[in-house]
């Protein structure tokens, strides 16, 4: 009888997910052409004060950005002691900086900032033990910073506050596509269909992570964060896709790569073939998305879940003359925080004062 009892709720999640997936098709298809805007990149709110601190922090038109609130201010140093370990000039860090307060320290210590009042944000580090209400809120309001920076004609280089690097960030920047992500997926691929993730919204590019990521500003990448305002500030019309399916951008993005505007290019991370595309995109795809290697750019669920797989795929990346590029340390902490977790696994770089360790 348990097995027939664990059969059967085999059986209703697998149904719940192709139900999700066709009912996201058909949601997409009937809210965001009604709800879609004008396209232009030139619809930018940046003023030309803020340009200017822009342009002096652009690397070959890319923006580093780290998005910061006070309650987080501790983590940006972990992931500024990591970056003098590698070639990348941190100064060209520009912090999103989320409340008055990370703007008044960060720029204490000469840091680039940029920020946005009108934005809703919390001081507090909104998740520290797990996802929160305030966290969704805030994630909710990303958007609006994308679409003004790419509508600027800015590329982005998205880094969390909560990742630790080995290379600098702009290996990352592919300008052969539109958009470089690394992956939010909980098995290796090598070990689990990449198309068959049970957190997918859909069969086209699998779950995506937005804490490290680099897009191209274009109108395509600019239409993207557009669709994706048109469902949170949708009201009632929106709400079964706020409800089901966008909980935040993260969430968001994993729709909207998957409703047939993208297709996934080579290089292809470690478990994912070309055969495996075939016959997978329309012909009018136009969006150009690479993933990133699960190795080269590791989330939290595979680090804290998957130890030794991770140190298996990494021997192997080795021995291929190749190495790790970044970690995120993204994992649930209701059972781990992340500050314990990344002491545990050496990647606290700060002493009991604060400053750097020395490597």
């Amino acid at each position: 009888m348990a097995y027939l009892t664990l059969g059967k709720r085999l059986l209703a999640r697998r149904l719940y997910l192709v139900l999700s997936c066709i009912l996201t098709g058909l949601l997409i298809a009937v809210h965001l052409e009604a709800a879609r805007p004008s396209i232009s990149l030139h619809v930018s709110n940046i003023d030309a004060d803020v340009n200017r601190t822009l342009v002096g922090r652009a690397v070959n038109n890319t923006l580093v950005v780290v998005p910061v609130n006070t309650g987080m201010l501790y983590w940006a140093d972990n992931l500024l002691c990591s970056l003098q370990r590698t070639d990348f000039d941190s100064n060209q860090v520009l912090f999103w900086a989320l409340d008055a307060r990370a703007k008044t320290l960060l720029e204490a210590q000469g840091r680039a900032t940029y920020f946005d009042a009108s934005l809703l944000s919390v001081a507090t580090n909104a998740n520290r033990n797990g996802d929160t209400r305030d966290y969704r809120k805030m994630m909710r309001e990303r958007p609006k910073f994308f679409v003004d920076v790419l509508s600027a004609g800015y590329d982005i280089l998205m880094i969390d506050a909560d990742t630790v690097w080995f290379q600098s960030p702009l290996v990352l920047r592919d300008e052969s596509v539109d958009a470089v992500f690394s992956t939010d997926a909980r098995e290796f691929y090598q070990d689990h269909d990449a198309f068959r993730d049970a957190w997918r919204r859909g069969d086209r590019i699998p779950p995506v992570c937005a804490g490290v990521f680099w897009m191209k500003a274009s109108a395509k990448t600019v239409r993207l964060y557009q669709d994706m305002l048109a469902v949170f500030n949708g009201g009632l019309r929106t709400l079964a896709l706020r409800l089901l399916f966008f909980q935040d951008d993260q969430r968001g993005l994993d729709v909207l790569l998957n409703d047939g505007r993208t297709r996934l290019v080579e290089p292809l991370p470690r478990g994912i073939t070309a055969d495996m595309l075939k016959g997978r995109y329309r012909d009018h795809a136009e969006m150009r998305v690479r993933l990133l290697d699960q190795t080269e750019v590791v989330n939290g669920h595979l680090l804290k879940n998957r130890p030794r797989r991770y140190q298996e795929s990494l021997a192997n990346l080795r021995s291929e003359g190749e190495d790790r590029i970044a970690v995120h340390l993204n994992w649930n902490p209701r059972d781990v925080t992340k500050e314990d977790g990344s002491k545990e696994m050496g990647f606290w770089l700060l002493d009991d004062g604060g400053d750097c360790k020395d490597p």
